[in-house]
């Protein structure tokens, strides 16, 4: 009874489906490897990671990209590089599924396609990676779920 009473429950609240939620507050793109997010406890699947561009990036040649290092294992990226040189507050980014696409730019109107494939990530971090340090920031979401018990995330 108690895991058909969970499965009603997560499916109510979306979380099936959609996944949960952890955002990461805004903060400055700077050139080196950040973490953004942290998974403990077991694997997850990752449903959605979007970035909002809070404050205008300066126009300079800035190549960014996601990827996961686990703490067992070898790093894999999320995407590959995307120039988001001057781009606008307001603006979203977001990745497909498929390591070797870039991060999916903005659409006018601030739209972003749902990623097409989940990717599951192993216990460690989801790093940002930036070539150079424009002015401009970004807050991280990230909707995921569960693969094993026990798994969680934080705002690194």
């Amino acid at each position: 009874m108690g895991a058909i009473f969970r499965l009603v429950r997560e499916l109510w609240l979306g979380r099936k489906q959609l996944g949960q939620t952890v955002e990461r507050a805004t903060a400055v793109i700077t050139a080196a490897t950040v973490p953004i997010f942290t998974v403990s406890g077991g694997r997850i699947v990752v449903k959605q990671i979007i970035g909002e561009i809070t404050t205008v990036i300066q126009v300079l040649a800035t190549n960014v990209r996601l990827n996961a290092v686990p703490t067992l294992g070898t790093a894999r990226n999320l995407s590959a590089n995307l120039n988001i040189s001057g781009y606008a507050a307001g603006d979203l980014l977001g990745i497909t599924g498929i390591n070797t696409d870039a991060m999916i730019p903005p659409a006018s109107g601030g739209a972003l396609e749902e990623q097409t494939m989940g990717v599951i990530v192993q216990e460690g971090v989801i790093n940002l990676i930036s070539d150079a340090a424009p002015t401009g920031s970004v807050k991280w979401t990230l909707k995921w779920v569960p693969l094993d018990d026990g798994a969680a995330v934080a705002a690194a």
